[in-house]
């Protein structure tokens, strides 16, 4: 057996050897070789975290979240236990790499919001609604089943993150250490989160610009005059 693995290195030696003086050899070879392990990898990887957050979310719909062990997750998977743990960490971690998107989003319209200047006051919360709404079956399963917890943990950061941005340009003269600045903007994310739970659980059909629209009449005014006073 040694002696065919010293063969064989003596062969690759030689036959990179002879190759050494021209372009795109032995080590271009190598790297194609690499680039494809890598993207094989990368498929596999996807593959197994689209077939765990698939599996997830069919058992949402089937016995809520909340009643969901891992192992559930695994047996509708078809996944092995050391495999799910290379990936997450627990079925709450599984569940909030699944809305990546939402906080792209939302992320992205801070950023926006920071550039383009003023806007509306609250006005960037619309991006939170058309989202709920563009999602509304998977947010409803949760809220209705167990899972309200969770879209709070999902939304609450982002939601903060663009509210504190768009509080800050929209009160320029306020200082950054003025306590009325972090509970108007803790106000807001708590309403934002009362009422977009409400209305996953509700049947009423208001549209998200609808209750957008409700949103920012009920807490512009009160915001305003609490940080100008």
């Amino acid at each position: 057996m040694f002696d065919y693995l010293l063969v064989s290195v003596a062969a690759v030696n030689t036959q990179c050897g002879r190759i050494r003086s021209e372009p795109n050899g032995c080590g271009e070879g190598v790297r194609e070789r690499r680039t494809v392990a890598a993207e094989t990898t990368d498929r596999r990887v996807r593959r197994t975290r689209e077939l765990l957050r698939g599996a997830l979310l069919e058992l949402i719909q089937e016995k809520g979240y909340d009643r969901i062990t891992v192992q559930d997750i695994l047996d509708r998977a078809d996944i092995g236990r050391s495999t799910f743990y290379a990936h997450y960490r627990d079925k709450d971690d599984l569940l909030l790499s699944g809305f990546e998107d939402i906080r792209s989003v939302l992320a992205g319209e801070t950023d926006a919001s920071a550039e383009r200047g003023k806007a509306p006051f609250l006005q960037p919360a619309l991006v939170v609604f058309a989202h709920v709404e563009g999602h509304r079956h998977l947010w409803r399963s949760l809220t209705r089943k167990g899972g309200a917890d969770v879209i709070v943990r999902i939304l609450r950061d982002s939601a903060d993150a663009m509210v504190r941005e768009h509080v800050r340009e929209q009160f320029p003269d306020l200082r950054p250490d003025d306590p009325r600045r972090e509970v108007a903007i803790r106000f807001v994310v708590g309403a934002l989160m009362g009422v977009l739970l409400w209305w996953l659980d509700t049947d009423d059909p208001i549209s998200a610009e609808e209750l957008h629209t409700d949103f920012r009449a009920l807490a512009t005014q009160g915001v305003r005059r609490y940080l100008l006073r």
